[in-house]
Formats: structure tokens, C-alpha cells, sequence
């Protein structure tokens, strides 16, 4: 219930502003509390709050016993609404160019609704405990991958202001996430379909489902997925690779849940991986990698509108929804992808 008070706090808020940047030169009143608690949905006293303190600043005008209007030194004032975009926890490893592209994509999105919106990237220090009254100010947050040892935080940064999660499931927090198990089971099935019989899976972290995933395509094929097959982007995993290879059971496919790092030059070196087939997500490997497969592509540029939508409108002060990132996947042949019918060649 605070969080949905403080967000419409924040829309009544920005509404004032929308309003003074309307009135072209007349001083004019404002609705009355009633009329705006109806239009908002909240209590009198929450309007009451809101105007009290554009009035301390100066934005309004209270007429006793007649109402509130807009101040003539302030008419055609509008405030920038600043937003958050905050990574993780601040380390080096979130500073990928997939949460860049995120971040683009939600910035040009708040610029092309109005050129008054603003988009602050913020990383957190080791306990986030340091951020918490920048967090408070800001309009809303949209906050990437968050480290498990932040979620209490956030949770709490929640109760302020309006704040969506992106790439992770968190409980309690609208969010979008990715589904390794199913989008790992859909990219096995194709490279199954596609004529592998001998996956690898390469991927950062625990993630039991993203194994789970690779496993159930693989039994639905009769296939065997042994856990010696599941490897982590460290130079060990590498040396496990070509151990596969002198050993005549190296993989046909191999799927990457993280970036590749050292694996291309490994595949290169050896003619038993000439034919093995890749799929990664776009933003995870070298572009110059020129590789048979499938490159997944998460499309952040579809939810970048939709992510604005919850902030917006109090993001978390409904039931809250987790929705699966939106994921395609293209047919690679060395440096050309084939989608359907279309064909995109890369320079």
C-alpha cells in the first residue's frame, strides 16, 4: 500500500507539471482535491500531500477559501523526470553490452515520449546501502541482473519508488526474465532437428535450470546428456573440451547460456569441431566469429515501451507479473543469418 501511495504521488505529481506546461501565459485554477482523487484513484489526503509540497516549492499558489492556481513565475515550467537505469552491483561483469543496449533502448524510448525525461545510470556499491536516498528521488528504476545479495535491497528501494527487474525472476518485483530451461530447451530441440546427437552446454553459475532444459530435449530424443557435458567459460572447461576431442566423443553442438571467451580459438585449433554446430545469444560472442548454428536474440527494444508503461503507472502496486525476455532465433551459415524468408548478411 506505501508503494502504490508514493506512486501516485508521483503521478499526481508529474500531471501538476504537464498541467503548468499547458497553461500558455494564464494563471488558471486547479482541479479541485476531490476531482483529482477521483481522477487518480487515491484518497484526498494523498492529493492533499502532493500539492502541499508543490505549493513549499512554489509551483502553485493556495488562494484561501477558492483553491489552488498555477503560479505566474512558474507557467510553462515543466521538471525533468528523472529515471534510474541501475546495474547490479557495481561490478565490471554487469557492464555488458547487453545491458548497454537495454539501457539505450529504454533512454530513447523515455526521450521519444517526452524530451524533459532523463536517464540516470547508477551502479551499486557492495551493500547498496550508499545509493539508497539517491534511489528515493528518482521517478523509477528498471534494474539489470540484480546480485542475490541486493534483492532485500531492492525489495526495500521497491516500497519507494516504482522499480522493474530485468533479466532475473525475482518474487515480489514486476520483472522480465530470461528462461534458460525453456529457451534452452527450444534451442536443443532446433540443433537436435538440425542433425546434432552430442550437446554441450556452456554456462556462468548454478542455473540448475538451464541444464534441465538441454536434458529434456535431449530424453525426448533418446538422446544422452551426460553431466561431463556441462561446462563453465574457464580456461579448465577448455582443456575438458579438447580432452572430448582426443578422446573421439567431442560434441556436434554446443550451446552458450555466456560468452564464449576463449572457446572459439579451442574449436578453431581442432578439425573433430569443424562441423559443430553454435548457439549463442547475438550480444555473447565475437561478432567476428564466423560460425554455423543459431544466434539467438533477445529483443530488449520490445519491452523497452512496456518497462515505462509499469514505471509509470506505479510499477508493483497491482499483482505482481514475471514475463519471459522475448527471444528469436536465426540460422547462421559463417557471417550470414537466415530468418524465415529473410536474410541478413553482417558487415
Amino acid at each position: 500500500m506505501r508503494n502504490q501511495t508514493q506512486s501516485s504521488y508521483m503521478r499526481i505529481r508529474h500531471y501538476v507539471f504537464d498541467w503548468l506546461a499547458s497553461r500558455e501565459g494564464s494563471v488558471t485554477r486547479l482541479p479541485s482535491n476531490r476531482e483529482l482523487a477521483e481522477k487518480f484513484g487515491v484518497s484526498q489526503p494523498t492529493v492533499v500531500r502532493a500539492l502541499q509540497e508543490l505549493v513549499r516549492e512554489g509551483y502553485l499558489t493556495n488562494r484561501r477559501g477558492v483553491g489552488l492556481f498555477s503560479n505566474p513565475d512558474r507557467i510553462g515550467t515543466r521538471e525533468s523526470r528523472i529515471w534510474g537505469f541501475v546495474f547490479g552491483d557495481g561490478r565490471w561483469a554487469y557492464l555488458s553490452r547487453d545491458a548497454f543496449h537495454t539501457a539505450g533502448c529504454i533512454g530513447g524510448e523515455l526521450l521519444e515520449r517526452d524530451s524533459h525525461n532523463l536517464l540516470k545510470m547508477i551502479t551499486m556499491g557492495e551493500t547498496g546501502q550508499e545509493s539508497f536516498p539517491e534511489l528515493s528521488t528518482l521517478s523509477g528504476i528498471c534494474w539489470w541482473c540484480p546480485d542475490e545479495k541486493l534483492i532485500p535491497n531492492l525489495l526495500h528501494i521497491a516500497e519507494l519508488v516504482p522499480v522493474v527487474a530485468v533479466s532475473r525472476r525475482i518474487p515480489g518485483i514486476d520483472c522480465y526474465y530470461f528462461d534458460f530451461e525453456q529457451e534452452n530447451y527450444e534451442t536443443a530441440r532446433q540443433l537436435i532437428s538440425g542433425g546434432c546427437r552430442r550437446l554441450c552446454l556452456v554456462k556462468d553459475g548454478p542455473h540448475p535450470e538451464a541444464v534441465r532444459g538441454v536434458e529434456r530435449a535431449c530424453a525426448e530424443a533418446g538422446l544422452a546428456f551426460p553431466s561431463g557435458y556441462v561446462l563453465t567459460p574457464e580456461r579448465e572447461s577448455e582443456l575438458e573440451l579438447e580432452k572430448m576431442v582426443s578422446l573421439g566423443c567431442a560434441p556436434d553442438g554446443i550451446i552458450f547460456n555466456c560468452r564464449a571467451i576463449g572457446f572459439p580459438e579451442t574449436i578453431r585449433r581442432h578439425p573433430e569441431l569443424e562441423h559443430c554446430r553454435i548457439a549463442s545469444d547475438a550480444l555473447w560472442v565475437d561478432r567476428k566469429w564466423q560460425y554455423d548454428g543459431l544466434r539467438l536474440r533477445t529483443h530488449y527494444e520490445k519491452i523497452a515501451g512496456e518497462i515505462i508503461d509499469l514505471l509509470e503507472t506505479g510499477a508493483n502496486a497491482m499483482p505482481r507479473l514475471a514475463r519471459r525476455l522475448p527471444v528469436t532465433r536465426e540460422i547462421v551459415t559463417g557471417n550470414t543469418t537466415y530468418q524465415g524468408n529473410q536474410q541478413e548478411t553482417e558487415s
